[in-house]
């Protein structure tokens, strides 16, 4: 078999009228791939092999023609060959082959591919660090943070890697090592406003709220840097619904817009919903939504759920007993989860993640129905264009706030948020004292992620606890390092750190049985409790709120509003303290509160989730008629 143009002496390739003809049709050919004229190149290739001629160039080209292709056992064959007649390591080849690996899901053999290519290149750091997004992408945290640290080493320099380092650190509870990567990174390139908010982020999931100057120079420049920014990170950090719009408008139209096909309506004689999300599972999305799939009526509608989370659990199992079709999209791409959705005809996409964790608002991008609405997990504005609706209530955005949302708001004749009737309380009799709480003190509690707290409300919990000497502050400990910088900030505004006791993650049924031990839930500000609220109010417990101007800071106000108890929520922070201080102190007036509660969470439509899913089913229904 003849060898390709390099692999012979310049005599033979004279003398050989046979072989200059291959070599010329070879040149031709890479003359065809630069004008884009693949197949004609591909079929000359394929000719070239045929008569017995072949060249390191023609197995690298036919390889990435059928990647492009999608035929990715052919390329890799191509691409093995390439290889085996290659001495050196042409990185572009390696991780064509593991690429095409991975898309067969054969994810061993595109280790070995990489292993092997580390240990003959130990020193390339560009190798190190695709390796490490390689396990980064498969959700191999641990490794990938092996490898990031390792060619960091290699190169201190390297700011996207710090990045990609101080992101996995984040997602492991890492903080404060974060907090040091994205310093590093910051001082690299100053001029990048994801790194400074990342590091904003994770301070406030550790409650450092050291250098509150540089916090607040950073939210008052981050807009000016035009630069995608993920609005869901600023949430808890202030209450300003025109820059979360803003910032939503941006954070789409940079990462998530795409060309978007027009739907158009076909009648049928259902009406067909279709639900996205990451979190049909053990979430609080599902703790609230779960009801809602039970009572949908069949009869009318045809519930269709699109699951983009490989992870499923026993509230998986049930909610598929309850709709008509569950799909697990999690594996395929935007384009094939919008053909798969389109192809079901739906008349309504709810997308019920916006831009929390794992979301896919891209596939909404490319529009999957002829109504497109955002509802309940994410509290705010998308700013996207291909989402036509948001579900809100008159409390969380009255008329005079519409302005600070790209999507047409509906208004849902009572609490917008969706509560399961039935839900589960653990039987278990727990008391104070096996929770770590006195006996006899007044329990104060928030078990709102620690990222919402926020220096302004600690300092009035503080001031509560120093005027009421037997009482404690109760709440739930999202990481080590959170618990140890909030018994530490107790310490410098003059309270005893015993005095904050902290509760780790329980099951929801436990946690609905513990929270009674709970006198007041004291409200987060920028970013209220949302589940946790309704677990508190479920359970007994009265919330004080501070009601703000964000759809995120005004969840409570309308949750105490379903409820009657408007008395709850204040304008600001000295009635804040005030009214939480006359509850604390008056425990006629507590025992009334509690009382008052108790009697409206059987009344009210809060906790009803057949009115609820009946409200929300006209709605769909008129939406439908006016297509």
């Amino acid at each position: 078999m003849q060898k390709g143009f390099g692999s012979a002496p310049k005599k033979k390739i004279l003398k050989d009228t046979r072989y200059l003809k291959f070599f010329n049709d070879e040149k031709h050919a890479q003359d065809l791939l630069k004008n884009k004229k693949t197949q004609e190149a591909k079929n000359l290739y394929l000719k070239l092999l045929k008569s017995g001629y072949q060249s390191y160039e023609i197995f690298f080209n036919l390889g990435f023609i059928e990647i492009s292709e999608k035929n990715h056992k052919e390329a890799i064959k191509y691409l093995t060959k390439a290889k085996s007649l290659s001495k050196e390591n042409n990185l572009k080849l390696l991780f064509g082959m593991v690429n095409s690996y991975l898309s067969l899901r054969d994810i061993k053999e595109a280790r070995l591919i990489l292993d092997e290519a580390i240990n003959n290149n130990p020193k390339s750091e560009l190798l190190i660090f695709n390796y490490a997004k390689f396990e980064e992408d498969l959700f191999n945290f641990i490794r990938a943070i092996e490898l990031y640290e390792k060619g960091i080493k290699l190169n201190t320099k390297n700011y996207k890697a710090l990045s990609n380092l101080g992101g996995l650190y984040q997602k492991t509870n890492r903080y404060l090592d974060a907090i040091e990567v994205y310093k590093k990174a910051i001082k690299l390139q100053p001029q990048i406003a994801h790194l400074k908010i990342s590091l904003l982020t994770c301070k406030s999931f550790a409650c450092d709220w050291s250098e509150p100057k540089y916090i607040q120079d950073t939210l008052n420049k981050v807009d000016t840097l035009d630069q995608e920014i993920c609005p869901f990170e600023l949430l808890p950090l202030e209450d300003n619904p025109s820059n979360h719009l803003k910032r939503a408008k941006q954070f789409f139209e940079r990462k998530y817009k795409r060309a978007s096909q027009s739907i158009s309506y076909t009648p049928k004689k259902k009406i067909r919903v279709g639900y996205f999300s990451a979190d049909f599972r053990k979430h609080a999305v599902m703790y609230l939504i779960k009801g809602l799939f039970e009572l949908h009526n069949k009869e009318q509608f045809d519930i269709y759920i699109y699951s983009i989370n490989s992870k499923e659990d026993e509230l998986t199992d049930e909610l598929k007993k309850n709709v008509n079709v569950f799909r697990n999209i999690s594996d395929l791409s935007d384009e094939n989860a919008a053909r798969i959705a389109r192809q079901d005809t739906l008349d309504i996409a709810v997308d019920l993640m916006g831009y929390t964790k794992n979301m896919r608002l891209s596939i909404f991008s490319l529009r999957v129905a002829p109504i497109q609405i955002s509802y309940l997990g994410y509290p705010g504005s998308t700013g996207a264009d291909c989402i036509d609706y948001l579900i809100a209530d008159k409390v969380i955005i009255p008329d005079k706030f519409k302005k600070f949302y790209s999507e047409k708001v509906i208004h849902m004749p009572n609490c917008y948020q969706c509560n399961d009737t039935n839900r589960k309380t653990s039987k278990k009799e727990i008391r104070k004292t096996q929770l770590g709480l006195p006996e006899n003190a007044f329990v104060f509690a928030c078990f709102n992620a620690n990222n919402k707290i926020t220096s302004n409300e600690f300092d009035i919990w503080m001031s509560l606890l120093k005027k009421i000497k037997n009482s404690v502050l109760w709440l739930y400990k999202s990481n080590n390092y959170s618990a140890i910088n909030l018994k530490k900030e107790s310490e410098k505004r003059g309270v005893e750190s015993s005095r904050i006791i902290f509760a780790d993650r329980v099951s929801n049924e436990d946690h609905l049985s513990r929270i009674k031990c709970a006198d007041l839930f004291l409200d987060t500000f920028n970013y209220n409790a949302h589940t946790t609220a309704s677990d508190a109010l479920w359970s007994g417990v009265p919330i004080i709120t501070k009601q703000g101007k964000s759809f995120s800071a005004r969840v409570c106000s309308s949750l105490l509003t379903s409820l009657s108890l408007e008395e709850l929520i204040v304008k600001d922070d000295v009635e804040y303290e005030e009214k939480a201080y006359s509850i604390a102190t008056n425990s006629k007036y507590l025992k009334d509160l509690k009382y008052r509660l108790k009697q409206s969470r059987t009344k009210s439509s809060l906790f009803d989730t057949k009115e609820f899913t009946e409200n929300l089913e006209n709605i769909y229904i008129k939406l439908v008629r006016n297509l």
